[in-house]
């Protein structure tokens, strides 16, 4: 953290009515317990998480211990799915990559 930024999120307690760009870090959490290899490179790199609003994959493809990118799953069946980087100035910014209902 560069001081600019708050505490990581827990991703179970993530709303998805109100995560958007300037939500901030991510705890990824343990990677080493009910992990998996989401994107296939033979690193575990993503776990569930229930929140109280939505099933949330939390994916950490650095493993530097802040999410990379986050999908949420509500009851409903409505999803998002978001991707963090860094804007000019250095601050992190989430972008909204896919979204629709099951």
């Amino acid at each position: 953290m560069d001081g600019h930024e708050a505490e990581a999120l827990d991703p179970g307690r993530i709303e998805p009515e109100t995560f958007g760009p300037s939500s901030g870090p991510v705890d990824a959490g343990d990677l080493n317990f009910d992990a998996f290899d989401l994107d296939g490179d033979g690193t575990v790199d993503s776990r569930v998480v229930h929140s109280d609003d939505a099933v949330v994959i939390v994916s950490d493809f650095d493993r530097d211990g802040s999410a990379d990118r986050l999908t949420m799953i509500e009851s409903d069946g409505d999803y998002s799915a978001w991707e963090c980087s860094r804007d000019d100035e250095g601050a992190l910014v989430w972008q909204k990559i896919d979204a629709g209902a099951l």
